[in-house]
């Protein structure tokens, strides 16, 4: 099947809270294992593209010692759920969230010993420049994990895959699991946008039953 983009930004205060509202949990929990495993918890500075409400930063924080992450996202509305959560949990002198778009960061070159994002890339229309990006920020030796779904070959497998892991969900919550499904990229795909922006050396499989994920570290 082809790909349908969906909006690159969820950046109206419904959109926000119907983001929040689903449990992301189980996913969250899982991608910063990962980025734990991978050495991330050595990092000093870490940046989260696309960081939403901010719930993987926060995680990642009362999980390591990493003493500075910033997450930033193109809406607004997503990070006026963020601050708040950070506050209300004393730690805002390790976690600031920045409004910018991750297609042109406006950091420098090798900004960050560790780059990571869930589930973003798949907004995003040219996925070429927002892996650019990553790697542009990303220190020589440092550590990178992208999170995101793929796109299943046929719309029944994008259907199964929504009663499976939305079973419970509302139908709006439900419209946005198979929205981004048919928005992702397939497997082919993903490791042609890493090579054609400079990041060959990355390792990139398939990690569950909807999710690939790329690795850059030890």
């Amino acid at each position: 099947m082809q790909r349908v983009l969906e909006p690159e930004y969820m950046d109206t205060p419904e959109e926000a809270d119907g983001y929040q509202d689903m449990d992301h949990s189980a996913a969250n929990d899982a991608v910063v294992n990962d980025f734990l495993t991978l050495g991330g918890g050595s990092c000093a500075s870490v940046i989260d593209l696309g960081t939403g409400p901010g719930d993987i930063p926060i995680l990642l924080a009362q999980r390591s010692t990493i003493p500075s992450l910033v997450g930033i996202d193109a809406a607004e509305h997503m990070l006026r759920l963020a601050r708040p959560k950070v506050d209300a949990l004393g730690l805002s002198e390790r976690i600031t969230f920045q409004l910018a778009d991750v297609k042109q960061l406006p950091f420098a070159d090798n900004a960050f010993d560790g780059v990571f994002s869930n589930t973003i890339l798949h907004h995003i229309p040219e996925p070429v420049f927002f892996l650019r990006e990553a790697g542009r920020v990303l220190e020589p030796n440092g550590k990178l994990l992208i999170r995101d779904l793929y796109r299943p070959a046929d719309e029944a497998t994008v259907q199964q895959l929504v009663d499976l892991h939305a079973a419970t969900a509302n139908d709006y919550q439900r419209k946005l699991f198979y929205d981004s499904l048919c928005a992702s990229l397939t497997l082919e795909e993903i490791r042609d946008c890493a090579a054609d922006a400079g990041l060959g050396r990355a390792r990139i499989e398939m990690t569950s039953d909807r999710h690939y994920t790329i690795e850059i570290g030890h």
